[in-house]
């Protein structure tokens, strides 16, 4: 069977090659993904928050606010304190049930070093799917988080007796590894929520494309969303958390040339220029951060991105 045959015997909207699969059954969207990664964080509960927000990241990026579940998979060594092991998941249930869903069961196993991710499966409406194809010409595009969560996370692991040659104070420090936490352990729900109350206010819909910065840096995910939509996309600013430009040069990160790793980032939206303004408003007062960091400058079948003499704000 091809894949044309499959994707249409088995209803796929959405398959491979954007942040989550989308199938469609009895007038409803549901849509799969999965993700798994080794700690990032020291804190077992941090940890486990960290992972239960990336996995269900992908979900508010295809578009759907709700989510009907979450099968947790855990990976454990043998020398691993339960302890541990326990204080993971309630760090990923609690960010769950904070984000009006649950875990519903799972799968551990043994493993040489700590696993810990989820299989999330979201609910919606058809109309409310947004992939990475149909970012417009003259689009804005909008992120809901700054940049920079693998270069301080990669401070965070400095020995200290090295600490003094990277010109941060103690306290600067604190805050980076801090401010990263905090992007990492916040959910882009409510950037979603924000972008619904926008349409419901002007009743139409103000996105083109949807997607989140994640492993890729936001060059690399703007480049899907210019080749899934046959746009050129221009990339202007560079938001990051503070220090991580001039750190990243160090640690040899790639933040500064748009592809810098990034853990549970932000959603990325291509909107609509007429309706930037209530957006960036929308999310703002309802505590996200909102970034106006590139356009949609042109048509082009392959599509691509690129930085433009990209401004560099530091948070």
């Amino acid at each position: 069977m091809s894949n044309e045959e499959l994707i249409k015997s088995k209803e796929v909207m959405v398959g491979l090659g954007d942040d989550a699969a989308v199938v469609k059954r009895n007038g409803l969207v549901i849509a799969k993904t999965v993700d798994v990664f080794t700690p990032i964080v020291d804190d077992p509960y941090l940890q486990g928050r960290v992972a239960a927000c990336n996995s269900t990241s992908d979900i508010y990026a295809m578009g759907l606010l709700d989510i009907v579940g979450v099968l947790v998979i855990l990976g454990i060594p043998e020398n691993l304190p339960i302890d541990t092991a326990k204080e993971m998941l309630r760090g990923f249930q609690d960010f769950c049930r904070e984000n009006d869903t649950s875990i519903i069961g799972g799968h551990t196993i043994m493993n040489p070093w700590p696993l810990i991710g989820g299989a999330v499966t979201g609910v919606g409406r058809e109309e409310d799917v947004l992939t990475k194809a149909g970012a417009k010409i003259g689009d804005i595009l909008i992120l809901t988080k700054p940049l920079g969560t693998q270069t301080a996370m990669a401070l965070s692991r400095v020995p200290k007796d090295f600490r003094g040659m990277l010109g941060v104070s103690e306290d600067e420090e604190e805050y980076i590894v801090n401010k990263a936490i905090e992007l990492m352990t916040t959910s882009n729900r409510t950037a979603l929520i924000s972008l619904r109350n926008v349409e419901e206010k002007v009743g139409e819909k103000i996105a083109n494309a949807l997607t989140d910065v994640t492993g890729f840096g936001i060059l690399g995910h703007a480049n899907e969303m210019a080749e899934n939509s046959g746009v050129v996309i221009e990339i202007n600013k560079l938001p990051t958390i503070k220090k991580t430009p001039e750190l990243s040069k160090m640690f040899g990160h790639p933040l500064l040339e748009g592809y810098g790793a990034e853990t549970a980032g932000g959603l990325l939206i291509s909107v609509k220029e007429r309706y930037k303004e209530e957006l960036i408003d929308e999310l703002m007062k309802n505590n996200c951060y909102a970034f106006e960091v590139g356009e949609v400058v042109g048509e082009n079948r392959e599509g691509r991105a690129y930085l433009k003499n990209p401004k560099i704000i530091e948070i």
